[in-house]
């Protein structure tokens, strides 16, 4: 929740804090060349979609969106025709929510 305060999140625990956006400073994401990347990685998945948005090439991005979307359909087709679910690689369903496994700290 964004608010004139800041940014508003709750912890599965419950907990609720706000930080201030506008005081943290930016930082530039540093990224793996798309070679480099994994297969199922976003930008790498997402690439020629992004590439012909920045184009402006809406007919483009809209096909290799549908070809990216329906290989998905089929890749989750056929796990749940072998009964395997899809295995996050790094979250794990907790209740209602989502625990990411490798926190840069632990909750006490």
């Amino acid at each position: 929740l964004y608010s004139k305060k800041g940014l508003q999140f709750t912890y599965s625990s419950g907990e609720t804090k706000v930080i201030d956006t506008c005081k943290l400073p930016v930082i530039r994401k540093k990224l793996r060349p798309v070679e480099r990347q994994g297969k199922m990685e976003s930008r790498r998945l997402w690439q020629h979609v992004t590439k012909s948005l920045k184009e402006g090439n809406m007919e483009e991005a809209t096909e290799h969106k549908h070809r990216l979307e329906e290989s998905q359909r089929v890749e989750e087709r056929k796990r749940a025709a072998d009964n395997k679910p899809w295995k996050p690689k790094y979250f794990t369903k907790e209740g209602d929510g989502w625990i990411y496994n490798n926190p840069l700290w632990k909750s006490t």
